[in-house]
């Protein structure tokens, strides 16, 4: 991939639904940006408040286009970012929730990680945590997402089978190269679209973290998705044990499992239908490897002492894909749901 001396169309896909309570606050921070966008497209899910009316206003002032899109069916979040994402006539796509607040050099900061680094195609980056009064709760997203210096360490030296376990690139401090626009769409049904743009777009091009906060990324009640929860209160030793052994946390331990797994097998499978270079072949090759370490811990026996020999027959494997002997142990304790 290379960069151009000519300044890049810069668009901004931005999705809307019932979110007059901080859109214009959101919109705000668009127009004071450092770097103007190009256009900003909005596709609004069948909003019933004042949504698009606080589009048409921010449109009205704006020496920009403003795009405006109105579903007669609602979409959802994926399938409705998917559209926006289409209609985005940019060399580069910026995406934007509806709730949130851009640092003002949001934008300029993302084009010149990739302008600094043309065999990128995506960069993302940390954000800190508001609330609804616009406070900051005192933690940012790559801490909530546990997104440590190891991990955007192994992220710049191509080892991005981390896509598949771990979900640190938020979609709202994304921007990325319309190039890669076709290999990525459409998104299937029931997927995140940060995860799934993430993950096959890591196939074709590096992905660039940027290790500043670039949006005041806002948790409530009533978004889709937020950060992970804070930590876990402390518990008294039997109480611990329990939640290592059986439980709610147990079940999930096991869901999220699933999840992943699914997840890495359609990521393989739409890659696997592709014309992949070489970069492509290794990309995909580490997401199959992963691929088989989930499918042998979801078949792991129901009995956990049954587990023991097949699980400390892969501990390289736990090694290379998991948290060593700390993941080993608790595939082996953890009941089966």
């Amino acid at each position: 991939m290379r960069s151009s001396s000519v300044q890049e169309k810069l668009s901004v896909a931005l999705c809307t639904y019932n979110g007059e309570r901080f859109l214009a606050k959101q919109l705000a921070s668009i127009k004071q940006q450092t770097r103007l966008p190009d256009e900003v497209v909005v596709c609004d899910d069948g909003s019933t408040d004042r949504t698009l009316e606080i589009v048409r206003e921010f449109a009205a002032s704006v020496s920009f286009p403003v795009k405006i899109v109105e579903n007669k069916q609602n979409l959802g979040s994926s399938k409705n970012f998917e559209q926006a994402i289409r209609l985005c006539s940019g060399d580069l796509i910026a995406l934007s929730d509806q709730d949130d607040l851009w640092h003002p050099n949001r934008l300029e900061r993302s084009v010149q990680e990739l302008r600094m680094h043309p065999e990128a195609g995506l960069v993302f980056a940390d954000g800190d945590i508001i609330d609804d009064q616009d406070q900051a709760i005192g933690k940012r997203l790559w801490q909530a997402f546990q997104f440590t210096e190891a991990r955007r360490a192994e992220m710049r030296a191509g080892i991005y089978d981390l896509l598949l376990k771990y979900r640190f690139v938020t979609g709202a401090t994304v921007v990325f190269r319309a190039i890669l626009r076709d290999h990525c769409l459409p998104i299937p049904a029931n997927w995140i679209h940060d995860e799934w743009l993430a993950a096959i777009i890591a196939a074709f091009s590096d992905l660039r973290p940027i290790d500043e906060p670039l949006i005041s990324y806002r948790e409530h009640t009533s978004q889709q998705v937020g950060s992970p929860s804070g930590e876990m209160p402390r518990r008294k030793l039997k109480d611990y044990w329990n939640t290592v052994a059986k439980g709610e946390k147990t079940n999930r331990y096991w869901n999220q499992l699933s999840r992943d797994l699914r997840f890495a097998q359609i990521v393989c499978s739409t890659l696997t239908r592709m014309s992949l270079d070489e970069r492509g072949c290794r990309v995909l090759s580490s997401y199959q490897e992963w691929l088989r370490f989930a499918s042998f811990r979801f078949s792991l026996p129901q009995s956990c002492l049954s587990r023991v020999a097949p699980v400390l027959g892969k501990l390289s494997w736990y090694s290379r894909h998991a948290s060593g002997l700390t993941s080993a142990a608790k595939d082996i304790l953890r009941s089966r749901p």
